[in-house]
């Protein structure tokens, strides 16, 4: 036993010394560390360590203490099965409630020229499906090329209610092992809310160019109950792009312009630069940990401010989880992943919907 011990560590410190420059090697709380002499390839030689260690069933965590750099070694997780069957539930579940919702949304509008009630919920659920699904989906390519263990797409139904008719709270994928390094932890967190928005915007364009423009006094004589609805700045400007409603009338959306809003709505609140978050991941890696713990309370602020409530009440309740950052937690972001960083501010002033005017 012991000496399957010893050739083990024996098999780990070769693994380490043909990637890096080793001076020292010592143990914390049972765990090898290994002081290296850090050089300009620590990126790339980093990522040549962990595929050398995977074989040997640990990660290695790239780390900085007493002014050194070091590698710390930690078991790997065991891989985990694919399970298609609660995913799958989940998918269906959520295109029945969607639907639902969109049925319900549409069954009350009263303006002719927006589809009917079946119709409706065809097209706002699988338009609203649609974004999330390339949302999620831009996160699983990611860890796929990343070689980060993850789940399924979980999609959240939820039974459509009284003044909240969407059918959804949006979807999940649970990652089991951090991001190699800063740039695949930008990856990871942007993929998604950019994936979904290049896919919402179409639906967009489709869906305005379908809602129907009508005059104050028209509304007022039909009798018919419009709710108002607070609009994102990217909704404003197709508006007026395309329809160019003068200031005496409305515009009644269609099914799609409304799945479109959904989807814009699920991009902003991922988007806030918290805990777990997608916009945490991305200020995670380009700002470190202390400024993301920072960030997180200033995006319990932001959520308040924009009428986010549950939403920054969720924050409040992760944050105690904090984040485990990337395996290789030293090597800088890159100048492509900061840009793709930037581009997030953006896509989230477009997208933010001002819940607090409801």
């Amino acid at each position: 036993m012991i000496g399957s011990v010893e050739a083990h560590f024996a098999a780990l410190r070769a693994a380490v010394e043909a990637c890096f420059p080793v001076q020292e090697v010592w143990f914390q709380d049972g765990r090898p560390v290994f002081t290296i002499v850090p050089g300009p390839d620590d990126k790339a030689r980093f990522l040549r360590l962990r595929d050398r260690l995977a074989e040997l069933g640990m990660l290695p965590l790239l780390r900085r203490h007493a002014g050194e750099t070091v590698i710390i070694l930690v078991p790997k997780p065991p891989e985990s099965r694919t399970s298609w069957r609660l995913p799958a539930a989940l998918f269906a579940a959520t295109l029945v409630t969607t639907f639902l919702a969109g049925y319900l949304n549409a069954r009350g509008a009263c303006v002719p020229g927006l589809p009917g009630p079946v119709v409706g919920g065809i097209s706002f659920s699988l338009s609203l499906m649609a974004i999330l699904f390339c949302h999620e989906m831009g996160h699983k390519t990611v860890s796929v090329l990343r070689r980060i263990d993850s789940s399924l797409p979980f999609f959240i139904p939820m039974p459509p209610v009284p003044g909240l008719a969407i059918g959804t709270l949006g979807a999940v994928i649970v990652t089991r092992t951090p991001s190699p390094n800063r740039d695949a932890l930008v990856e990871l967190g942007a993929s998604g809310p950019i994936a979904g928005f290049l896919v919402a915007i179409p639906i967009l364009i489709y869906g305005i160019r379908h809602s129907v423009v009508i005059a104050h006094s028209a509304i007022a004589a039909s009798g018919c109950e419009v709710v108002s609805v607070p609009t994102p700045l990217l909704v404003n400007l197709l508006v007026q792009w395309l329809l160019r409603p003068p200031p005496s009338a409305d515009v009644i959306i269609h099914p799609m312009a409304f799945a479109g809003w959904v989807g814009l709505l699920v991009t902003a609140l991922n988007l806030l630069p918290a805990s777990m978050l997608d916009g945490g991941h991305v200020m995670r890696a380009v700002f470190g940990a202390r400024a993301h713990r920072i960030l997180s309370y200033v995006a319990v602020g932001v959520g308040l401010l924009f009428g986010y409530w549950v939403m920054s009440l969720l924050i409040l309740l992760m944050i105690r989880r904090g984040h485990p950052g990337p395996l290789d937690d030293i090597s800088p972001v890159s100048p492509a992943r900061l840009a793709m960083a930037a581009s997030l501010v953006a896509i989230f002033v477009l997208s933010a919907v001002p819940l607090m005017t409801l």
